[in-house]
């Protein structure tokens, strides 16, 4: 167990090991180990979403290609271990990104159908991260359960408290839970600190894009240097809101992910409306966002920033009023929301903590009297969207 890894795999999975000698950098010690490529050509089954097999025979073809340019060793078609329990292959990002893990799982459906051995088939997806290679190792169990592993090199324990967190807050997105996060120290092996993570996908809505965009959201929160502050200036900020530490968040300037209230009269048409209003733009943003109640802002060289703490009367704001208004009039349920009320000085702020949210779901919506109203939080402002942007969003990907 590495040092101060109080956060260990829930379980141990022998088939997520089985398949990680089949990953980018290790092809090679496979086939040492197995004597030869230990593999044999397996096309997947054509009789369901003939488009879908070709595309994944096409993709793994076209990473077979990048490891040869890179010098590295070739992995193999499309194929299963000799035993037949386990089938799978490397594949592009590139081709994938607005591929289901719905669509998927109904194509490996059919292997498992044509053998009763099959247990697993697995794809090891690549993509690039910045200048940085990245994969991610999914896996289709015979009983529908889509599980996912991946290690992010460069790993700092300076966010271990609240690594798990971050991860499941992130992950919202991408339709999947954390199964394990792990802390993995640099060793005589091992030339430096790496997370090891497992999740368990329970969206099958979401596409592998959406998954993959999760996982280079996570790298930059967990794996800076040492003694670095870090990126996450939403968590910080929230950390520090509800620790009390004040001091260090006046200046902090409002921005895609921070919206502030020195107060809200909740349980009145104003109040409600402005509440609603902000966890809806928050919502329909491209990253997650906080929402907090009893900041008072001040124009400085044109953005509001954080002057001073404004307390609202702790008995007209409790967590419970707040979700009844939001799960009254925002429409779907807002993924992963949190509601935290902070003690300051006889009266509290509160927090509401909006995870970024699945592209399928939304938009999401304001209802009031009858209609819809539909926000976006842009930059440092919440704006109302027309027809014309709502039906250019769809385009893009909203609600599928």
């Amino acid at each position: 167990m590495p040092n101060g890894g109080w956060l260990v795999p829930e379980a141990t999975d022998d088939k997520l090991r089985a398949v990680r000698g089949r990953t980018w950098w290790e092809s090679e010690q496979v086939r040492s180990q197995t004597g030869s490529r230990g593999w044999r050509s397996y096309p997947f089954p054509m009789s369901v979403d003939v488009p879908l097999g070709e595309l994944l025979r096409y993709s793994n073809l076209r990473a077979r290609v990048k490891f040869h340019q890179l010098g590295l060793s070739d992995p193999g078609g499309i194929g299963d271990f000799v035993d037949g329990s386990v089938s799978g292959g490397d594949v592009r990002l590139l081709e994938l990104e607005d591929v289901s893990f719905f669509s998927l799982a109904r194509h490996f459906a059919v292997e498992f159908e044509r053998s009763s051995r099959r247990e697993v088939v697995f794809l090891v997806v690549h993509f690039e991260n910045g200048r940085r290679h990245e994969d991610i190792e999914l896996l289709f169990e015979r009983d529908g359960t889509v599980l996912v592993s991946f290690t992010l090199d460069g790993g700092n324990p300076r966010g271990l408290e609240h690594a798990r967190e971050h991860a499941e807050e992130t992950f919202v997105s991408a339709g999947a839970v954390v199964r394990w996060l792990e802390h993995c120290p640099a060793d005589e092996e091992v030339d430096q600190d790496y997370w090891s993570v497992g999740l368990s996908v329970t969206d099958l809505k979401v596409t592998v894009g959406a998954l993959c965009a999760a996982v280079k959201a996570l790298r930059p929160v967990l794996c800076t240097f040492r003694g670095e502050s870090g990126p996450d200036r939403r968590g910080e900020f929230k950390r520090r809101v509800l620790e009390g530490r004040f001091a260090e968040i006046l200046g902090t300037a409002e921005s895609d992910w921070l919206e502030c209230k020195a107060k809200l009269q909740i349980g009145g048409p104003d109040g409600n409306d402005k509440l609603t209003k902000a966890v809806c733009g928050l919502a329909n943003g491209h990253r997650a966002g906080l929402l907090v109640v009893g900041l008072k802002t001040v124009p400085v060289d044109g953005r509001d920033v954080v002057a001073e703490v404004t307390p609202v009367l702790a008995r007209a704001h409790t967590a419970e009023r707040y979700w009844k208004i939001v799960d009254d009039h925002v429409e779907p349920v807002v993924r992963g929301l949190e509601i935290d009320v902070v003690p300051v000085n006889g009266g509290v702020l509160v927090v509401l903590s909006v995870p970024a949210q699945p592209e399928h779901t939304k938009p999401f919506v304001v209802t009031k009297n009858g209609g819809t109203l539909l926000f976006q939080r842009r930059g440092d402002h919440t704006v109302q969207l027309t027809s014309a942007e709502v039906r250019t969003l769809l385009a893009q990907g909203w609600g599928r």
